[in-house]
């Protein structure tokens, strides 16, 4: 019986290869690309979950009320972790990371500069990492050690064991290399290539040693013991800060898991609003979405040919088949045109994969090896196949014998429908993929249009690494003698990525509790409102002939209006637990999330703080010739390190980085959607076209046109797209209402977008429905009509 069944499918495949190139083509592909979301979804929820008892694991986190709404920050106190150890049995152990910074590992005549972290000696006893050499328990006891990464020791030294090697780490500190841990994986919240003993990170910034409680400069993670609720914890280290720090008694702590950082870590006025998981849901959603229509595509083009198969039908019920047996038979023709779809797709995902993984910045693998893998992928197919099938299996094996064999089929009215109802699913789906993907375009716009207050062009920002630092006034003055810049400035950081915040100020006419507030501040030296080239309202910029400035501070018109001083020149202020005069004021300018309202910004003259160099190009030599003489006054200033160098407005473009693969895979994904749909599309009108050749062969005897039976044909289905449509856009609205929301500053909702998408729905239905339209309508009425 088996091997009767595959030779009816095997005929039937050979007498309609187009139909089924098409049928099992469109189903590949619409599983190529869902599988290939599915890795992505897998991936992300995997993000840090190979940590053993990760469960266990949290961050301390703290929540500071600041200007009317709570800030949640990850930075914490380097006491803090000594006391959470000691003075809490619910927490087993602790560790402390600095935050990450890139440093020069030298060996002999090799150099590179590496995302290097500080951490205690926990820090192998809470996460997991493997080790290549060295011993986990004593990698980091010693203060002149360093660790490095997989990577890292291959550049460094090549293939061969460096423990026990000599390195200079920032041309000035000789340590010894002490363990190779494997290449954090790409779902690790951890991004290092290199790790030094917390010990050592003091004695080569002995400041830090007298830290108290008022510097939150680092990471603070902990393992809690078995059994430990977190809620409990979070009841007991709330107020943790106030008892050891009373000026900042306003600030709470409390613990977040670890695993769901990634995809749950934003807040919003102290409160987790979730974060990745809405992407990652949207693309679990669009896996989804996809395979479906996929589904619908087989189905509607399988019924498509029930014509060509109802006489089929109807001599092996005449002969004594029964339905059961035809449903299989179908079934089992569907489910093996499902695995062959299958192979086709792990082919496409092998050809594709490469450029998804460019597009979505992931390197993503097929888990060959992956038995569950495996077996997800093949009853994902059987799934697919029960699914596409089960409609043409139950339409195909209902036909009434004797009219099938009389040349009568069942209605066109009691078949119809079903199909039509998958269409206006399809396209109701391809609606809201190019209504979605539209506006998200036009919020990245609007948001990369809003101005930043400063000029993003022309900027480039390099590190104040090595002699950099000591050494500026002498490279800027060459800099500018090259004719390379026309000017350049000190900063703590890179402008878009500044961090730094202070509290308990004080300005005229403060408030009871104001002090409390925090306030973004960044420090700078000379020429910086120039190099950057801000917006002075009032007063001027740090002067180099002006040694006073050494005490001045420049404020934004946020924090002016915060203080409420009407006249800002020359008022004192308390920053950094010193008298400060403001000798500018500079309109407001984006520091952190161009989606976020601008806050308070202090500009103070402090030159210790400074970690980058701000450089603006000169407009009138091309910017390659500008960079490659920088690179020659760089090294002769600083010979040891590496010339590298961001563009300030590619900084600024990755702030944007979800929203952009949200955008790009919404297109993408769209132009599928629509191909798929359109396919269906084509499927149905070759159905109702093949149900209807007598009445349109009357119609065109009785002298009907071919325009006349071509709109005659089109309208239904016109009609049904007209449905897709204003479905599609009542969801939409309510969708991207809700997502739009989410952003202070925010796109209108234009509703040109829902018409311009209804235009182009119909565009595509006319085209696609015109072909069999037309084609039905220039056919000979005699074939149709010679049995009558």
């Amino acid at each position: 019986m088996i091997k009767s069944y595959l030779k009816i499918a095997w005929r039937g495949i050979a007498n309609n290869k187009t139909s089924f190139i098409i049928n099992v083509g469109g189903l590949a592909m619409g599983m190529a690309v869902s599988f290939m979301l599915l890795l992505y979804v897998y991936n992300e929820y995997n993000f840090d979950k190979f940590h053993a008892n990760g469960e266990r694991l949290y961050q301390v986190f703290k929540n500071q009320p600041s200007n009317g709404e709570i800030r949640t920050k990850t930075f914490t106190q380097q006491l803090l972790a000594g006391v959470l150890k000691n003075d809490f049995p619910e927490v087993e152990n602790v560790a402390r990371i600095n935050e990450s910074k890139d440093a020069l590992i030298s060996f002999k005549d090799k150099g590179l500069k590496a995302n290097t972290i500080a951490a205690d000696p926990a820090l192998f006893d809470l996460f997991t990492f493997q080790f290549v050499w060295g011993d986990r328990q004593t990698a980091l006891a010693d203060p002149a050690g360093i660790i490095l990464s997989e990577a890292t020791a291959l550049a460094v030294f090549g293939n061969r064991n460096p423990v026990g090697e000599m390195v200079q780490y920032e041309n000035q500190f000789p340590m010894k290399v002490s363990a190779v841990i494997k290449d954090n994986p790409q779902n690790s919240s951890f991004t290092f290539k290199a790790i030094i003993p917390w010990e050592a990170f003091l004695s080569q910034n002995p400041w830090l040693k007298g830290e108290g409680w008022d510097n939150y400069a680092y990471f603070t993670y902990v393992r809690l013991r078995p059994g430990v609720s977190p809620d409990v914890v979070n009841a007991k280290i709330r107020n943790l800060i106030g008892q050891h720090f009373p000026k900042d008694e306003e600030v709470k702590l409390f613990i977040f898991p670890f695993t769901k950082l990634h995809l749950y870590g934003e807040f919003k006025n102290g409160v987790n609003t979730g974060g990745s998981i809405e992407y990652v849901r949207l693309f679990l959603f669009l896996a989804i979405g996809i395979l479906l229509i996929a589904c619908i595509n087989f189905m509607n083009l399988s019924t498509a040919r029930s014509e060509r198969r109802a006489r089929e039908v109807g001599i092996r019920k005449a002969i004594g088949a029964r339905r059961g047996a035809l449903i299989k038979q179908f079934m089992g023709e569907s489910l093996l045109m499902a695995f062959v779809a299958f192979l086709l797709s792990l082919v496409l995902i092998i050809a594709l994969l490469p450029v998804f993984n460019n597009l979505i910045n992931i390197n993503l693998d097929l888990p060959y090896t992956n038995p569950i893998a495996w077996c997800i992928a093949l009853a994902a197919t059987v799934i697919t196949g029960v699914v596409a099938g089960c409609y043409p299996a139950l339409f195909l094996s209902s036909f009434n014998p004797v009219k099938v064999l009389k040349g009568q089929t069942i209605s066109t009215g009691s078949t119809i429908n079903p199909r039509r109802v998958l269409v206006v699913i399809q396209f109701t789906f391809a609606t809201c993929l190019i209504i979605f993907s539209t506006f998200v375009y036009r919020q990245i716009g609007f948001i990369k249009n809003r101005p930043v207050g400063y000029k993003r062009d022309g900027m480039v920002e390099i590190a104040a690494d090595g002699r950099m630092y000591d050494q500026f006034d002498l490279f800027r003055r060459d800099a500018l003698a090259s004719g390379a810049i026309t000017d350049a400035a000190l900063i703590s950081d890179p402008i878009t990525n500044v961090t730094g915040a202070t509290w308990n100020n004080t300005w005229p006419g403060q408030l009871p509790g104001e002090s409390s507030i925090s306030i973004d501040c960044l420090a700078a030296t000379y020429h910086f409102i120039d190099t950057y080239q801000l917006n002075l309202l009032e007063g001027r910029d740090f002067a180099t002939d002006r040694p006073a400035d050494s005490t001045a501070v420049i404020l934004n018109q946020a924090a002016v209006k915060l203080m409420r001083l009407k006249e800002p020149i020359g008022q004192q202020i308390t920053w950094m637990g010193g008298k400060r005069t403001v000798i500018g004021v500079v309109k407001n300018f984006v520091l952190a999330s161009p989606y976020e309202p601008v806050k308070p910004v202090i500009i103070g003259f402090m030159k210790g703080w400074a970690t980058s160099i701000g450089l603006r190009l000169n407009p009138t030599m091309p910017v390659s010739r500008s960079l490659a003489i920088l690179q020659r006054v760089y090294k002769k200033y600083n010979p040891s390190y590496p010339f590298e160098y961001k563009f300030t407005d590619e900084s600024f473009s990755i702030k944007f980085r979800n929203e952009k693969l949200l955008g790009t895979m919404a297109v993408l994904f769209t132009c599928l959607a629509i191909m798929l749909s359109a396919l269906g599309l084509f499927g149905l009108a070759a159905f109702s076209a093949e149900r209807r050749r007598k009445e349109i062969s009357i119609r065109k005897v009785l002298g009907a046109g071919t325009g006349a039976l071509w709109l005659k044909l089109s309208q239904e289905f016109v009609v049904l797209v007209l449905i897709s449509s204003i479905i599609g856009s009542l969801i939409s609205w309510y969708n991207i209402s809700r997502w739009l929301s989410k952003y202070t500053y925010h796109a209108s909702i234009s509703v040109w977008v829902f018409v311009a998408t209804l235009v182009l729905s119909m565009v595509i239905c006319l085209a696609v429905v015109s072909y069999q339209s037309i084609k039905a309508a220039l056919a000979n009425p005699v074939k149709a009509l010679r049995s009558e």
